[in-house]
Order: structure tokens, then C-alpha cells, then sequence
């Protein structure tokens, strides 16, 4: 399949069969790309301001963006750690259900609905919403606030100071954080979480008839557990080690300072 490519400046609007995989990397504006029932995309340019666009589609993978912003997570941040420019764009992406999407942002808004593919957020400073999804999903954010809604499947998350919350049918996370809040509700009949956070609270809601298997460790932060906070047994340090019911949901966490707390929400849905 030949390459394709447009050089967008303004408001425009571009179809397109055949995508197998988007890859959107914005710096500042908005995007969204929400699925549709179509076999087509359907690409939407409302503004651009600055440089252009860069529109290409080569071997089914359509990228939007520009040449800085569409490589991978640490190729993406390191390009734009000092990066100054004024490029902005508003853009809208209709996609099928079964695509895969990366959609990252520098400061620019985003949203990341209904997909029910392999997916991955990525943001600087920007605010990302992702909702309705299936699959694995990736998030990433340096410090912009990322909210997954409705998610089904398994969940990646990598935060330096941006607070993440995560919201749906979870069933594996992994989640590392420096300083930046972790908030994640499962209501999944079975789930495992493997967290890790220097100063940031890590919270996980569970399903309420769901047994658990925790193990805890955190410095000088608190640990509390359906309710009941443990203290630890030596100065400098708490852990917890405790299974009760099925063990259905288990928990790993560490921390330096920031607390750790365990909660119950309504009953697991399949």
C-alpha cells in the first residue's frame, strides 16, 4: 500500500479507509477520537495554529501530529522537555471499535472514547479522559491528570506527579507514581494490583463480597485496610500480609510516604 500524506494549515476534513492503527501527538489545543460503528475513519481538523499538521497514512497506520510528537513515550518526552512553540490544533478522530489507538498530548486536552483495542494515553501537562474502552490499556502523564471511566481489561499506569484515577471493570494493573495520586475502583470478579509510589496516595476500591490478598509495605505513610489501620511492629516502617475470603483481589503495594488505603464498594459484575 503506498504512503499518503497531507500537510493540513486549516480547518479540513479527511476520510479514510483501510486504518488499521491511529497515532495522534498533539502540543497544545485539544483532541478527541471517539469510535464509531463505520469501517472508516473519519479525520476532522476544526483549528491549527503554528506549524501545520502532518497527516500521513503508510502501511495502515494513520498518524496526526507532528514529526517530534509521533515516536514512542520517552522519544516523545525527551523531544519536548524544553520544547517552547506555539503549535496548536483542535482535531477530531471518529475510528472503529476494533482500532488501535496511541493518542498523546504535550499540553493539549484529549479524550479516548469507546475503543475495544490495545490503546495508550500519554500526556505532559494536558488533561486526558479515556472512557468506555476494552483491552490493555497504557496511560502515562508526567503532570496532567488522566481519568479512566468504564474501562474493561487490564491497565498500565506511569505517573511522575499527575494524579490518575481509573474506574471499571479492572483486571490487572500495574501502576508506578512518584508523587501523583493514584485512585482505582474495580468491579471486576477477580483483579490483581501491583502499585509502587514514592509520596503519592495509592487508594483501591474493591468489589464488597470479594475476598483479598494484601501485602503492604510503606515507610511513613499510613496503611489502612477496610478500614482498619495498621501500624507496623518496629519504628520507620508498616507493612501488612493478610488474606481473607476467596482471595479473589490481590494487592501489592509499596511506598515511601504516602498512604495506602483499601476500601469496599458494591458488589463484583461480570
Amino acid at each position: 500500500m503506498p504512503t499518503e500524506s497531507w500537510v493540513v494549515d486549516g480547518p479540513r476534513v479527511i476520510e479514510l479507509e483501510q486504518v488499521t492503527a491511529v497515532r495522534v501527538g498533539l502540543v497544545a489545543g485539544r483532541v478527541d477520537v471517539v469510535a464509531h460503528d463505520e469501517p472508516g475513519v473519519r479525520l476532522e481538523v476544526h483549528s491549527v495554529d503554528g506549524r501545520p499538521l502532518e497527516v500521513t497514512l503508510s502501511d495502515g497506520e494513520l498518524r496526526v501530529g507532528y514529526a517530534f510528537t509521533l515516536g514512542g513515550w520517552e522519544g516523545f518526552l525527551e523531544t519536548v522537555r524544553n520544547f517552547r512553540g506555539r503549535d496548536r490544533a483542535d482535531v477530531h478522530v471518529a475510528v472503529p471499535r476494533e482500532i488501535a489507538v496511541r493518542l498523546g498530548t504535550v499540553s493539549a486536552d484529549g479524550l479516548l472514547a469507546g475503543v475495544q483495542q490495545d490503546c495508550a494515553v500519554s500526556t505532559v501537562s494536558g488533561s486526558v479522559v479515556v472512557d468506555g474502552t476494552r483491552g490493555r490499556l497504557s496511560a502515562n502523564t508526567v503532570s496532567g491528570e488522566i481519568a479512566v471511566r468504564d474501562h474493561r481489561g487490564d491497565l498500565r499506569i506511569t505517573s511522575v506527579s499527575g494524579d490518575v484515577a481509573a474506574s471499571g471493570q479492572l483486571v490487572v494493573v500495574q501502576g508506578t507514581t512518584v508523587s501523583g495520586a493514584l485512585t482505582l475502583d474495580t468491579a471486576a470478579e477477580a483483579s490483581s494490583f501491583t502499585v509502587s509510589s514514592v509520596s503519592g496516595d495509592v487508594t483501591v476500591r474493591l468489589p464488597l463480597d470479594k475476598g483479598l490478598r494484601a501485602t503492604a509495605h510503606t515507610v511513613s505513610g499510613r496503611l489502612v485496610v477496610d478500614g482498619q489501620e495498621y501500624k507496623g511492629t518496629s519504628p520507620g516502617q508498616k507493612s501488612v500480609d493478610l488474606s481473607s475470603g476467596d482471595g479473589s483481589c490481590y494487592l501489592t503495594a509499596n511506598t515511601v510516604s504516602g498512604h495506602v488505603t483499601v476500601l469496599r464498594g458494591v458488589a463484583a459484575t461480570a
